[in-house]
């Protein structure tokens, strides 16, 4: 958006350039306040609209631009210098050439530089669509092919084909010539001419609609408007109306213009001669050489010109009340007179005839302004005013010049039969006879008074009697005026004006007279009436929801009613009035128009016009049912609207409920009657019978519209009921004394129950009656009438459901109360439908052969909305769908009838009740468990009680595979309104669209379980895998008629219905491609033929404003789907070409300019988002680079190509967005961020576009620094919360994306900067998210209590597509409204409900959703940082303080769901690897011990029993806690030095630590232990090995804690306790049972764990007195050690060997070192138990050579070693006690030597230690360990070793001649 106090019309031409400002066109403009929804929230429409140089152009749209000054062509110079506008070094734009294509058009058009400047820069922005549109695609052949309808391209305005060209360069060199430009350039300002006047006019009928309701406009003077400035309005939603008042109010239609000095009518007049003079001159662009494309398209537009001016001075004249000017009035009659009311056919004006001679005849009229000019005539008659001579601003009825000139025109016109002026001379004829009535009555009145005054004066002496009553005569419009004649001060001027018409009066001819009959006569007025009502009404009044076609049709109805007055009755006047009330608009339409119009209805305004009631309906009335149509037809017509009587009842149903007297007539044969009050000659008659006035079809017609008006006699026998007999006595008036006699009958009866027993007597007799036409007629209009009028009923009390059922049964019983007990009107018009279903009627193109069907269709989509379980069960049983195997009648009459005529009314209705099945489908899916109450005649139908679900489903079925019939053979129909197959398929689209989206967007499928099979049979239909095209053949001709949309600015109507089809198609195929990628389904031939047409698909994106949206939807699911069902997908880079895939990302790069659209703008980002991320490698890099692959990879030269070069690369795009990040909508800022994350991701290389971006980095680092942290997460602003969370979480990503880059590089000095503001999330990134576990849980319970057989899960959101975070989120609240608004509880009182609950549920899941993104991302960023920053003190107490608070979130959270359990595991990793890369760096930070109290709580509070919490069901969580207590402890060993853990001194851990790691050896080792070894003997599958190993890792670092040690008599009662060293000799025991591929790893983990335990002494003296050396020696696998030749480092299995090395020999050590002498002889015999493994240590160092036989002979391994040191430790102590001898308590006799050959291993040490080559060589590492230390330097430089291991080696081969240096073999 434009800065503030920066112009949005115009604003700097650099940001525009830059592509910062799109231009609003005036095309855009209007498209965007006219077709597309939400205007008043649209922020930058109402910064452009409200903007004070656009209302400028508005208020003035006649002549909008000025020519050029020397002032403009400065402002033109300053604008476009260099200071302002930089010349493009990249190419994106060449200023000089737009200062060119301005100079020129400025001089070619005459407009002022600045104008012209804005039409280039427009040129330039729209370039890329229009090379879109215009451009050839190569795989139009391929997808053509598909579309196997012939003549397809015959159809459209144009083809979507260029002409052949050499080459696509040839077409660019074209496209970009000069003169092409220049010719666009035309078109530009030409279009721009045309929509300001559109735009114009389109504004001032939004406010004069809006202001005719509140009466605002009235109070708008012409000074109001704004100067100066813009309009400020940001926050008010009627900002239209208020721009349009301010036009409204610079027009002043009743006074003069500030700007010109004159009336708007007359400027407008001007402007309209200046138009026509210059069609007959011709542009004058092109003198020299003349351009037929030019000339036309200038030509064309100056007639659209004039039209939307003359419709812009009709919306005009219908806000004005006053009478108008006569210097208005005369120059239009004027104006049109010189043209002869533009009666001529074709000319300029080729294909815009009917609304121009529309708006001739409409205007002429609107001026006249009959209503008001009538009442004004009445107030000169009164005295109320006077005349006046030569003045342009009085009314013209005071201008007696004026009225005589009119006069002149308009009888020039009546004598030359101008259809065009027939109103006008109509209405003016009126004027006349009433100007001519009042001149009589006053002429009358004053020689009344002089003949009063002559007998007052000589009195009555002659003797004369006069009747002074034969000189009164009442006045002639009685209805308006009261004003006595008698006291009018100037009874002249209207006998003046009378007198001076009536000059050229003749005994024949009278002028006036003349004027009033000749159009009724020869220009046919009321066919004209009827035409404006039905044609121009309906196709060019659909400005503003139709209200300008409305406001027209109540403006014929003014003249009707003025007509009353001087016409009859009769049948032509019937019809005029039916024609203006209803428009010719069909049930449908009525059902579409919004509810806010009701009031400017025609029908509404007749019914409170009284004069309209008493002359036409009361008088229709009264000759009902004698004459019925023409009552049921005013019925019908006036049953949409919602006028209420005094009480509240709808109007119409008053005068339908109960009326007091009727009309019909008396049988020749009926002689039971008598006269009656014969003496006042009154005609009245008596029955002395009783008299049915039912219908009679007897040889007497009387003829009505055409049609005879009478019944069959047989009906009357067949129905002679109560409430259809007139009793004994009625008395009535003869009508007509011919035979029959005509009765008007005094009797109270209800019309509406007379119809139903005609209803009934139909169907009683339906073969006697099918040749009764005129009876069909009153059937169809009947059924007709009751749908209207149950759906105006049902609308009025739309927001009461229960008000609205109830108002439509109290209509169906009052027409049934004529019925038997066990009918009603219902089953009455079920069975006539399906009558008529079998009925054959003559033929197809028979008049009225399917209304009874079309009128019963209607009636059943009305009852659908009130009573839907009647509707089902008929429709389950009827033969329109044939569900019980016979033909299906809807085929046949669609067939039969409606393709041979090429109207569908059945079809559309049929489709229309489809949807509404759908729909109650759905509703009825919770409430059709309710239990049925009792049976009545109109109950236990709102809930959807009593329908079984298989019964719905077959009716939904069958109708579908019709429709998909339909779909399929459609294209080869004959349509007679191309309106109806646009329709057509709009509708099945929406509801297969519906039925797919209510079956597949919710995983709760046992609800919509009625629309499995459809939605089922839908997949099978259009996502088939074969190459059959019959059924996609609509949905792909749909993308070359979304790029051929026409450019009207006249219908809109059809406009309206042709983008409505577009985008049901686009929206279809996106559902259904979204729905094949969920079920993980194979391609489909759809998919397939999609990607052919993804060039189209661009080019639709391109077209319209409106397909915007729908076509980059389709787009992202299909790049999604190739994705999921391709191995390797094909490239969308390929299928679109380079030239398309530019032109289509620089559109996509404006996003949602010139509008804001928030929807296109997070789905624009999310296709981007999926190109880089779904395996579009190609097309990627142009997205983030805007070159293509080969251009991007080219070391140097100039990149070839348009397109890529005009705008910056989308990622850079998305980056400079960011930037200003605090701007942007969060949901915009969400989808943009994404989409930076995942090209990062994807694509590395992107990173270093992000680190060459100046702000982007800067500005979202300062986005995270100020959260806000005055409130927690979850607090309870939650709408704030959630969307700063999200944005949070991928601002996290993309910086821990970029730190590992930076690592790369070695620059931390980012990572420096931003760890700091990062304080905020070592708390709440890891704190526990705010899910409100009372709301869930009492919703749940509340939820199935009050709904029984659904649970709230049930409406979960799918997968099929991505939700916001929002009110709608998780659960789906459309399908949750549909399902539950029948129960009260769901609104709940005010508000608060069910829905309001689940409501609060979205957004508390929103919130929780973003919590736990933002711990992802945290963790991610965290991670990174500890490897960059982790030697950084203060870093490291941030990361200290991460593992806390995780560990604590852990430890009390205690959130049930099952995402909660997987959020802990994830917290416990991140604490673990953070605690880890600390241990690592044997961090000094104090901080770092106070994790382990945090650890061993947390642990301690999941678990207490390691046995459970190692086989519990998150058992991988409880082992990630035993690692971070296992490294937490570790923590306190840092420093200590091994001196320490056996010092006397006060212990460094202070007496609580040390309580509490004894508590984890006694809780989680000694007892641990035990309980796994339990576990492992009962299943050996439910332990790891591993699980040991952490409990023996965790033993051993608890035991270099200082002070641990000393705890001895602890330690020894919790292993004794828990006889922990008799299950580690158990477990060696099973050893072997227990080794997984020969792997005895258990028997390793006992050793080892035993090993541990013997290093403490006072353990070692317990497991020596437990036996524990004979308990090893017994167990099968020890036994292994002792046969053959012993097991070395090289033998299988290779752990046994370690077994020996490193834990039987040190564990043998260790006893020794702990018990000491007593249990040295044991030792020394139990060593010696091992000969064969003495014999092959003893021979280790031999030496010997390597062989093929043995190629690890002579090998040296570490383990190897060790094994010699220890028995050299061992051997040395042994002799030491067996010196010591008794002294120790030793028999010497009994420790004996130890078979082991000391001297030899000294000898062999000695002698490899001396060949220190032979020894390198001779080196063996056997783990990763040892390889690594191979890979480390060595320690001592000083020691000769090459590397660590070898040093290593060396030194304990060395510590081994220490100690054997002594000893003898």
């Amino acid at each position: 958006m434009a800065p503030v106090g920066e112009s949005c019309y115009f604003p700097p031409l650099d940001r525009c350039l830059d592509g910062r400002h799109q231009l609003f066109s005036w095309k855009t403009t209007y498209i965007g306040l006219s077709q597309l929804g939400d205007v008043p929230r649209n922020a930058c429409l109402q910064k452009h609209v409200t903007d004070r140089q656009t209302v400028d152009l508005l208020t003035r749209p006649f002549s909008p631009y000025s020519p050029p000054t020397p002032q403009s062509k400065s402002h033109f110079e300053t604008k476009t210098s260099a200071i302002n506008v930089l010349p493009c070094a990249q190419g994106r734009y060449n200023i000089k050439e737009i200062q060119d294509d301005t100079r020129w058009l400025s001089i070619t058009t005459n407009i002022n530089e600045i104008e012209a400047l804005r039409i280039a820069v427009l040129e330039w922005q729209t370039r890329p669509a229009q090379c879109l549109l215009d451009s050839p695609h190569d795989d139009a052949a391929d997808y053509r092919k598909t579309l196997s309808v012939n003549g397809l391209a015959a159809s459209f305005r144009r083809s979507i084909q260029t002409a052949p060209l050499s080459s696509d360069q040839d077409a660019s060199n074209i496209f970009d010539s000069t003169e092409a430009r220049r010719d666009r350039l035309l078109f530009i300002y030409l279009s721009e001419r045309q929509y300001i006047l559109k735009t114009s006019e389109l504004l001032l009928s939004v406010a004069v609609s809006e202001a005719a309701q509140s009466g605002k406009l009235a109070e708008r003077s012409p000074g109001s408007k704004s100067k100066g400035k813009s309009l400020e309005r940001p926050e008010r939603s009627d900002w239209v109306e208020e721009v349009g008042s301010d036009i409204c109010a610079t027009w002043n239609v009743d006074g003069l213009m500030e700007d010109s000095g004159e009336n708007f009518i007359v400027t407008a007049v001007n402007a309209l001669q200046f138009r026509v003079d210059s069609m007959e001159r011709g542009s004058g662009w092109f003198e020299q050489e003349p351009r037929d494309t030019i000339e036309a398209a200038w030509a064309r537009n100056q007639s659209l010109e004039i039209i939307h001016i003359m419709q812009a001075m009709l919306t005009l004249l219908n806000s004005s009340t006053n009478v108008t000017r006569c210097d208005s009035l005369a120059a239009w009659f004027k104006f049109v007179a010189k043209y002869s009311f533009f009666q001529q056919d074709g000319g300029a004006f080729q294909g815009l005839e009917v609304p121009l001679q529309s708006l001739v005849a409409l205007l002429s009229l609107a001026l006249l302004k009959v209503p008001r000019a009538l009442d004004m005539i009445s107030q000169i008659s009164g005295g109320a005013l006077s005349a006046a001579n030569a003045q342009a601003d009085v009314p013209f009825l005071l201008d007696p010049e004026v009225i005589t000139e009119i006069t002149d025109i308009l009888a020039a016109a009546a004598s030359d039969a101008l259809a065009n002026a027939s109103l006008a001379i109509f209405a003016w004829g009126i004027i006349l006879q009433t100007i001519r009535d009042y001149a009589v009555l006053s002429r009358e009145s004053r020689e009344l008074r002089q003949f009063n005054r002559t007998v007052d004066r000589y009195g009555t002496a002659d003797g004369f009697d006069v009747d002074r009553s034969a000189f009164r005569r009442t006045s002639p419009t009685q209805r308006r005026s009261s004003a006595s004649s008698e006291g009018s001060q100037q009874p002249s001027f209207l006998e003046d004006i009378t007198d001076r018409i009536m000059v050229t009066a003749t005994e024949d001819h009278d002028p006036i007279r003349y004027l009033a009959t000749c159009v009724i006569h020869q220009n046919q007025v009321f066919d004209v009436l009827t035409a404006l009502a039905v044609g121009y009404c309906n196709s060019y009044g659909s400005d503003n929801h139709g209200k300008a076609g409305l406001k027209i049709r109540r403006m014929l109805l003014e003249l009707v009613s003025a007509a009353l007055d001087f016409i009859e009755y009769e049948p032509t006047l019937i019809i005029t009035v039916l024609a203006i009330i209803t428009g010719n608009e069909r049930y449908w339409d009525i059902l579409n128009r919004p509810q806010d119009i009701s009031s400017s209805e025609p029908a509404s305004a007749f019914l409170l016009d009284d004069l309209l009631m008493q002359k036409i309906l009361q008088v229709s009335m009264n000759r009902f049912p004698y004459e019925p149509l023409p009552f049921l037809k005013f019925c019908r017509a006036l049953a949409i609207s919602n006028a209420e009587d005094h009480d509240g009842t709808l109007m119409i149903l008053s005068l339908l409920r109960q009326r007091d007297s009727l009309t019909c007539p008396v049988p020749s044969d009926f002689m039971a009657y008598e006269i009656v009050q014969e003496e006042e000659d009154a005609n009245y008659i008596q029955l002395t019978g009783e008299l049915s006035f039912l219908p009679d079809y007897s040889p007497l017609k009387v003829n009505l519209l055409g049609k005879s008006s009478q019944s069959s006699r047989a009906l009357m026998n067949l129905a002679a009921m109560q409430s259809s007999q007139l009793p004994i006595g009625s008395i009535g008036r003869v009508i007509s004394e011919s035979r029959p006699l005509i009765v008007m009958w005094a009797h109270d009866y209800s019309p509406l129950t007379y119809l139903g027993t005609i209803l009934n007597s139909f169907s009683i007799e339906y073969n006697v009656c099918l040749a009764a036409s005129e009876l069909r007629e009153i059937v169809s209009e009947t059924i007709s009438l009751l749908a209207i009028l149950v759906s105006t009923a049902t609308r009025q009390a739309s927001n009461n459901r229960s008000a609205a059922v109830d108002a439509a049964k109290f209509i169906l019983e009052i027409a049934s109360d004529g019925l038997s007990r066990g009918q009603d009107v219902i089953s009455l018009i079920f069975n006539i439908f399906e009558n008529e279903l079998h009925r054959h009627p003559g033929p197809s193109g028979e008049e009225g052969a399917l209304d009874i069907l079309r009128s019963c269709i209607q009636f059943i989509h009305a009852l659908l909305q009130v009573i839907p379980d009647r509707v089902w069960p008929f429709l389950g049983r009827s033969s329109l769908l044939g569900i019980d195997g016979s033909e299906s009648q809807l085929n046949a009459v669609i067939a039969a009838h409606e393709i041979v005529s090429g109207r569908y009314d059945f079809l559309l209705g049929c489709i229309r009740v489809f949807d509404a099945l759908v729909d109650d489908a759905i509703a009825r899916a919770v409430s059709h468990k309710v239990p049925p109450t009792a049976t009545k005649r109109f109950t236990g139908s709102v809930h959807g009680v009593g329908v079984s679900q298989a019964g719905v489903e077959k009716v939904i079925i069958n109708l579908q595979r019709t429709l998909i019939d339909v779909f399929e053979s459609s294209l080869n129909w004959k349509f007679t309104i191309h309106q109806e197959r646009l329709e057509i398929n709009t509708w099945i689209c929406t509801i297969f669209e519906k039925i797919l989206g209510y079956y597949f967007d919710v995983e709760g499928s046992k609800l919509t379980k009625p629309l499995a099979v459809a939605a089922d049979g839908l997949l099978t239909s259009f996502l088939s895998t074969s190459n059959s095209n019959l059924t996609i053949n609509p949905l792909l001709r749909v993308l070359d008629e979304g790029v051929v949309t026409p450019n009207s600015s006249l219908s809109l109507r059809s406009l309206l219905h042709w983008t409505a089809h577009v985008k049901a198609m686009l929206c279809f195929t996106a559902s259904l491609i979204r729905v094949n990628t969920l079920l993980k389904r194979p391609e489909s031939h759809l998919q397939r033929e999609i990607f052919k047409a993804i060039t189209v698909l661009t080019k639709v994106y391109a077209a319209h404003e409106s397909y915007r949206l729908p076509a980059v939807e389709l787009i992202d699911a299909l790049v999604c789907s190739i994705d999921s069902t391709n191995e390797q997908p094909p490239s969308l880079l390929g299928h679109l070409g380079r030239d398309t895939a530019s032109y289509f990302l620089e559109l996509l790069s404006i996003v949602d300019q010139p509008f804001t659209n928030n929807n296109l703008s997070t789905a624009i980002w999310r296709l981007l988002s999926g190109i880089v991320s779904r395996r579009q490698q190609w097309f990627a890099i142009f997205v983030l680079t805007g070159n293509t692959p080969r251009e991007s990879f080219k070391d140097s030269g100039k990149i070839n190509g348009p397109s890529s070069q005009r705008a910056e690369p989308l990622l850079t795009i998305a980056l400079d967005g960011l930037s200003n990040i605090e701007r942007l909508e969060p949901i915009n800022a969400i989808a943009m961020l994404e989409f930076v994350a995942l090209g990062a991701d994807y694509w590395p290389w992107a990173l270093t576009i992000i680190d060459d971006h100046p702000r982007f980095l800067t500005a979202i680092a300062e986005f995270i620094a100020h959260p806000n942290s005055g409130q927690t997460p979850g607090s309870g602003n939650t709408s704030s919360d959630y969307t700063r969370l999200q944005i949070s979480s991928v601002i996290l990503n993309i910086f821990a994306m970029y730190i590992n880059y930076t690592q790369q590089t070695g620059n931390l000095a980012f990572a420096k900067r931003l760890f700091p503001s990062l304080t905020f999330f070592t708390q709440y990134a890891v704190s526990v998210p705010g899910y409100n576990v009372s709301l869930h849980t009492r919703l749940r319970h509340n939820f199935m209590s009050k709904f029984a057989g659904c649970s709230i899960d049930d409406f979960k959101w799918s997968a099929v597509q991505r939700q916001p975070l929002g009110r709608n989120f998780y659960f789906h609240m459309e399908i949750a409204n549909k399902m539950l608004a029948f129960d009260p509880a769901w609104a709940g009182k005010r508000g608060q409900g069910f829905a309001d609950e689940l409501v609060r549920a979205n957004l508390n899941l929103s919130l929780v959703e973003s919590q736990v993104n933002l711990f992802r991302s945290w963790k991610f960023l965290a991670v990174e940082l500890s490897k960059s920053l982790g030697t950084d003190a203060k870093f490291q107490s941030m990361m200290i303080s991460t593992v806390v608070n995780c560990l604590q979130s852990n430890a009390t959270s205690k959130l049930p769901e099952a995402i909660f359990e997987r959020l802990k595991n994830s917290r416990a990793e991140l604490a673990f690897t953070l605690l880890q890369r600390l241990i690592e760096l044997k961090s000094h930070d104090g901080n770092l011990r106070d994790i382990f109290p945090v650890a061993w709580d947390t642990l301690h509070t999941h678990q207490y029993d390691v046995g459970l919490g190692l086989t519990g069901g998150n058992a991988d969580y409880y082992r990630i806690l035993l690692k971070i207590l296992c490294l937490s402890l570790s923590a306190h060993t840092f420093g200590m030095e091994v001196d320490d853990l056996y010092s006397d001194r006060d212990a460094l851990a202070s007496p609580s630590t040390i309580e509490k790691v004894l508590d984890v050896i006694g809780i989680v080792v000694a007892r641990g232990f035990r309980s796994l070894t339990a576990l492992l003997h009962e299943d050996a599958t439910r332990i790891l090995p591993s699980d040991f190993i952490l409990l023996i890792a965790i033993f051993r670092t608890s035991l270099r804690i200082p002070g641990v040690r000393k705890q001895t008599t602890r330690l020894v009662e919790e292993f004794s306790n828990n006889q922990t060293g008799r299950c580690a000799c158990a477990l060696l025991s099973w050893a072997d049972q227990l080794a997984v591929d020969n792997d005895p790893v258990y028997g390793e983990i006992s050793i080892s764990f035993l090993l541990e335990l013997s290093s403490i002494q006072a353990l070692a003296e317990n497991l020596a007195v437990d036996g524990i050396l004979t308990r090893i020696s017994s167990a099968n696998l020890i036994k292994r050690l002792r046969q053959n030749d012993g097991v070395g480092p090289f033998d299988t299995p290779y752990r046994l060997y370690g077994i020996w090395s490193r834990g039987i020999l040190p564990l043998l050590l260790n006893l020794l070192h702990g018990v000491g002498a007593p249990v040295a002889i044991e030792i020394a015999a139990s060593l010696n138990s091992f000969t064969s493994q003495l014999s092959r240590a003893s021979r280790a160092f031999e030496g010997k050579q390597t062989s093929s036989a043995d190629p690890t002979a002579g090998a040296i391994t570490f383990n190897m070693v060790s094994e010699a040191q220890t028995l050299a430790v061992i051997t040395s102590v042994l002799d030491t006690f067996r010196e010591a001898g008794p002294s120790v308590g030793i028999d010497i006799h009994h420790l004996k030597e130890i078979g082991w050959a000391r001297t030899q291993v000294r000898d062999d040490v000695d002698s490899l230690l001396q060949r220190r080559s032979v020894l390198r060589d001779s080196l063996f590492p056997l783990n990763e360990r040892e390889e690594e230390w191979v890979r480390q330097p060595p320690l001592w430089r000083d020691s000769s070793a090459e590397n660590r291991f070898e040093e290593k080696v060396v030194g304990e081969l060395m510590t081994i001649v220490d100690l054997l240096g002594g000893g003898e073999q």
